[in-house]
């Protein structure tokens, strides 16, 4: 196309172009930075125009303030402003709305465009697939998306990309690109479609997966009658999306990893081997054997969806191409970390989430497992965006959970805490934040362990996890024979501050940095609730608590200055339940005392997990000595009203003695009296 036609074609005023009307021109770009030679127009988004019409950023900087001044190499730049500061007169198309010069345009040269267009959609896979169609196409040349770029104004400006008439193009697209705003999939036309899944991705926007699985069908509208549908049979609403396909085209295939009559693939054999699946299907009365290097039945889905593909054009597929084919780095990703004392493998999957990829991971999690000996770990973030349906999409994880082969869950954020909760004969922990995360993960990567890294890429600190960990590793001086844990935790939590009573001097320090304890300080944050409301003694008759047993039960009659007394010395779980009852109308206000004591005396966010304080697998806690140290600065005499020592804890002590001259601030001991003597001593 040359400079003049664009300029007809989207009814602008040409600038700038004397002498140039006819210069050609051969691609479009509407990022700045991709604009490299004088045979690319540029597209300059206008921030109000683009954020209005594609719901682009409205803080985005404007495309013609990124123009270099100075840059000759650009051949036309179209724009609602004339540009008067280049240094060399570039061709320029002045135009009143961006976005409809680059619909406009982009439909025209659809319009001109002769050979195949594949469009991927669904809710998971559909990147897999693009990527790996694009690699067995990768003897012609092929158009695809720009890294992930996949929403409705990304699909016009992969339109505009056709002028440079490739062999195939194939288009992922996102519920934003055929959406009831605008489904792009008409203006597309593509000749294949496929539609990898539906499931509860981005559930926040709609009511029912019923919802998604009626908008992700709306890519067949742009098939015409002799295009191809091709569907995941395994898929939710998968009857639904064959019926809605054969309004627009008679060519329906189906693919599934069950040998179902209706599937138009049929499977031999799928065989799971270390690092790699090696896939066996019928064709034409023949086997033919695939290796895919993935771990993934998803990624044998989207195979199949390929192959489907690949025959409906017509093209024999090259196996080589399957074999070297690898997706994303962080989809289902093996990584060899090595340490000084072993090695292990994680899996890092933290690209992106929804439950049917996450059902997927753990999935594929089990089918590696019988290849390593150390332990096997799943460690789990949220699914992003779920909305008020995200406790119930969460909480259909919980029969993928129970039969993984998993000997250690680890959860992060509070969407996969009921999951946790309702979990039954699995060694399952949530964890309030990802350090503490971190620590254990870290404890439990022993020789050839292997460890998957699962959750959404966004809405979650889980993926730094995923980040740090690998490094972390590396630098990590952990034994390798650890039978527990938790026990090692309290080992490695030994720590004390010895303080002067008169100065609040720290005179003698132990292992502060690493200071950490498997249990909670609830016992002493309602002791020290009680101290703030300076409450006089009252009777208080004792409810029922799942904890109460001969000595503690219902009816039995105490007083306030009793449970503030029983706190001091590692009380047990149903006072802590009947003093945090008396003292808080509820779990709100309890909580939100506790966020306030966090937040006054720049404690721990891992202090208090669970209501009692007490050692509990499923909720892991932790304090340090530095925890305790601010308390004793700000509470010093109250803390002491009822003996000189505050104790917390079962498994290991940790707490504050006080001497006559100094007192002992200490984590994760067992042996009191060798504490009780230093203060003595001193």
């Amino acid at each position: 196309m040359n400079i003049k036609e664009i300029a007809d074609i989207i009814g602008g005023k040409l600038r700038d172009a004397e002498g140039k009307e006819f210069n050609e021109i051969k691609d479009f770009e509407t990022s700045y930075h991709h604009v490299n030679n004088k045979d690319t127009a540029y597209i300059s988004p206008n921030s109000t125009t683009w954020s209005k019409e594609l719901g682009r950023n409205k803080n985005a900087d404007e495309g013609n303030d990124l123009i270099d001044r100075n840059n000759e190499n650009i051949g036309l730049i179209i724009t609602e402003y004339y540009i008067n500061d280049l240094k060399y007169k570039i061709p320029q198309i002045i135009i009143k709305d961006s976005v409809k010069a680059l619909k406009t345009l982009a439909i025209h040269i659809r319009n001109q465009y002769q050979n195949p267009i594949i469009a991927i959609t669904g809710s998971i896979g559909k990147s897999s697939t693009r990527m790996l169609i694009s690699s067995l196409l990768k003897d012609y040349k092929v158009l695809e998306n720009r890294g992930n770029n996949n929403v409705r104004g990304s699909i016009y400006a992969l339109m505009l990309k056709l002028i440079t008439n490739p062999d195939f193009a194939v288009f992922e697209m996102s519920m934003n690109a055929i959406n009831y705003r605008e489904n792009t999939s008409q203006i597309v036309k593509p000749d294949i479609t496929i539609l990898t899944g539906i499931g509860a991705a981005h559930y926040s926007t709609f009511d029912s997966i019923q919802q998604i699985a009626e908008l992700k069908a709306r890519i067949f509208s742009g098939l015409n009658h002799d295009g191809f549908a091709i569907i995941n049979n395994d898929t939710m609403h998968s009857d639904y999306l064959k019926n809605h396909a054969s309004k627009y085209t008679q060519n329906i295939l189906a693919y599934s990893l069950s040998n179902e009559q209706n599937s138009d693939i049929k499977i031999k054999k799928i065989e799971y081997h270390k690092g790699f699946i090696e896939l066996s299907i019928f064709n034409d009365n023949k086997i033919e054997k695939y290796h895919l290097n993935t771990l993934s039945e998803g990624m044998v889905l989207n195979a199949l969806a390929a192959i489907l593909t690949l025959k409906s054009l017509k093209i024999p597929i090259v196996k080589k191409y399957f074999k070297a084919f690898k997706t994303f780095p962080k989809v289902l990703n093996m990584k060899q970390i090595e340490t000084d004392n072993h090695d292990l493998t994680l899996i890092d999957d933290t690209h992106n989430a929804s439950l049917p990829s996450m059902i997927n991971a753990i999935k594929a999690f089990n089918s590696q497992a019988k290849f390593f000996s150390g332990n096997k770990v799943i460690a789990l973030g949220k699914i992003n965006d779920l909305g008020n349906k995200s406790k119930e999409i969460h909480l259909e994880l919980l029969d993928v959970l129970k039969d993984s082969q998993a000997d250690y869950i680890l959860c992060l954020d509070d969407d996969l805490r009921p999951v946790v909760n309702k979990l039954q004969n699995k060694h399952v922990t949530w964890y309030p934040n990802k350090e503490l995360l971190t620590f254990d993960l870290k404890l439990l990567c022993n020789e050839d362990a292997l460890v998957l890294l699962k959750s959404s890429s966004g809405g979650t600190e889980f993926p730094s996890i995923a980040r740090k960990l690998p490094n972390i590793l590396k630098r990590s001086r952990i034994p390798n024979d650890i039978k527990n844990h938790f026990e090692e935790t309290t080992n490695l939590g030994h720590s004390y501050l010895v303080i002067d009573n008169k100065t609040n001097e720290v005179i003698e320090e132990h292992n502060i940095n690493n200071s950490m304890t498997i249990e909670g300080l609830g016992p002493l944050i309602y002791y020290l609730n009680a101290i703030d409301k300076n409450l006089v003694n009252t009777k208080i008759i004792m409810h029922e608590w799942p904890t109460n047993n001969e000595k503690y039960y219902k009816g039995k009659e105490i007083n306030l200055y009793y449970l503030l007394e029983a706190m001091s010395f590692s009380p047990h779980p149903s006072l802590t339940y009947e003093l945090s009852d008396y003292l808080f109308q509820n779990s709100l206000n309890r909580k939100l005392y506790i966020k306030h004591c966090i937040n006054t005396m720049s404690l721990s966010t891992t202090i208090c997990t669970n209501l009692t304080g007490r050692f509990r697998i499923k909720e892991r806690q932790s304090f340090t000595v530095s925890d305790l140290f601010s308390i004793y600065r700000k509470y010093k005499e109250a803390l002491f009203k009822f003996n000189n020592e505050f104790i917390i804890g079962t498994k290991a002590r940790s707490g504050l003695i006080r001497g006559e001259d100094n007192t002992i601030i200490f984590t994760s001991y067992n042996n009191l009296d060798e504490l009780r003597r230093k203060v003595i001593n001193k």
